[in-house]
């Protein structure tokens, strides 16, 4: 027992630090604004990235597990992820830090939702409320008025459903296929996205101060991705959860000291309703899958 709590404890160490690696990388990102093109951010970032972790790999000894990549399970995975990149920079340039972290902490909920709508799981009240309360705590942080509703906040609602439908499609990739093979898909269809996307709306020459943000953030965003391999190599996500939700701590911190971003009443509390959902939800998914397991063991004789 001991050693299964100390092993959470340190999945759970490595998950704040994935987070607090993933708001460095992003406000090194909104550090950037609008100066230069969103594909050739993209672009820049992917290219980075995937250098970085094709030498981790080569330290790992996976690289010849590479053509994994292009398997139909990850590469529907990396073209989703592609999609939700272009809609998360454009939105994280134009909103608080802290409301974006804290809107995208409603993931695991729509991943819930699209469960129960298209993959016939049993859905149940206190599921089902969940997914409501977290909701409410979205357009909490959102305020969705008419007058003050923009494109860029329904980008943000966007790339939470492309992302859970991106984490839906991650539970059908086999478990042989590495985290790090995962991670080094997405950061090449980045690049490639990316790349592309630079074409139609044309690329920069690259400042040196610019060059650097951008290091920065591939360097940070790396290190998430080493972060979040380590987590669940020692623990489930789920006994994992309530660390991840310091994701939202870390942007208020960085939101205030870097962007002078200060939160509203409502979206304080529209954060702390997200998060209470997202916990519960953990809870009720880690009761439901020790039952399964329960009920798969053979009777005792």
């Amino acid at each position: 027992m001991l050693s299964r709590q100390s092993h959470i404890f340190q999945a759970g160490l490595y998950m704040v630090l994935c987070t607090a690696c993933f708001v460095c990388g992003d406000s090194f990102i909104k550090i950037i604004g609008n100066t230069l093109p969103v594909g050739q951010i993209m672009a820049v970032l992917g290219l980075l990235s995937s250098i970085f972790l094709l030498a981790i790999c080569a330290q790992q000894g996976i690289l010849r597990q590479i053509p994994m990549i292009f398997s139909r399970a990850v590469l529907l995975r990396s073209i989703l992820d592609l999609a939700a990149g272009f809609m998360f920079i454009s939105a994280l340039m134009n909103m608080p830090l802290a409301n974006m972290a804290a809107i995208m902490q409603s993931v695991p909920l729509v991943v819930v939702l699209v469960a129960i709508l298209f993959l016939g799981e049993k859905g149940g009240s206190k599921r089902i409320g969940a997914v409501i309360a977290g909701f409410v705590g979205v357009m909490l942080v959102v305020k969705p008025a008419p007058q003050s509703l923009s494109i860029y906040q329904l980008l943000a609602l966007g790339t939470v459903v492309v992302v859970a439908l991106r984490d839906v499609v991650t539970r059908k990739i086999p478990p042989h296929v590495p985290l790090l093979i995962v991670a080094l898909a997405n950061a090449v269809f980045a690049g490639i996205g990316g790349l592309g996307f630079g074409v139609l709306q044309g690329f920069e020459a690259l400042q040196s101060w610019q060059m650097f943000v951008l290091l920065g953030a591939s360097i940070f965003i790396t290190l998430g991705y080493i972060f979040i391999v380590a987590t669940v190599r020692l623990g489930e996500l789920s006994a994992t959860a309530p660390f991840r939700y310091s994701e939202v701590l870390f942007a208020i911190i960085a939101g205030i000291l870097v962007f002078h971003e200060y939160p509203d009443l409502l979206a304080y509390t529209g954060m702390a309703l997200i998060i209470a959902a997202g916990l519960y939800a953990a809870r009720q998914e880690s009761a439901r899958s020790h039952d399964a397991k329960v009920e798969l063991m053979p009777p005792v004789l």
